[in-house]
């Protein structure tokens, strides 16, 4: 689970992506009060809404790399949709990583 930072996808293709959104529909299903999220910004609380997060940045994600033509081009539109998140390194690599 992530909060607000850029997600590690770079070892996600395949079902990668498809199996974390299937995981999150078990986690969203258990109807958590708390979610503790292993990636977030100091601080910031443990919420159930990480899981609604995660999942819109993971179908995004997938949404853009469909459109990129490149690992430059995924980057951009994901700093774009996602302009506050921290670790864009983060970022660059899985883009570089799903684009290869």
């Amino acid at each position: 689970m992530y909060g607000d930072v850029h997600l590690y996808l770079a070892e996600s293709a395949g079902n990668g992506r498809r199996d974390w959104l299937h995981a999150l529909d078990v986690i969203e299903g258990l109807r958590p009060r708390a979610v503790v999220s292993g990636h977030k910004r100091d601080g910031d609380e443990d919420s159930p809404d990480d899981v609604a997060r995660t999942r819109r940045y993971i179908e995004d994600f997938t949404a853009a790399a469909e459109k990129a033509d490149g690992f430059g081009d995924l980057y951009e539109a994901m700093v774009g949709l996602y302009p506050q998140r921290v670790n864009r390194g983060v970022l660059w690599n899985s883009a570089k990583a799903v684009m290869a």
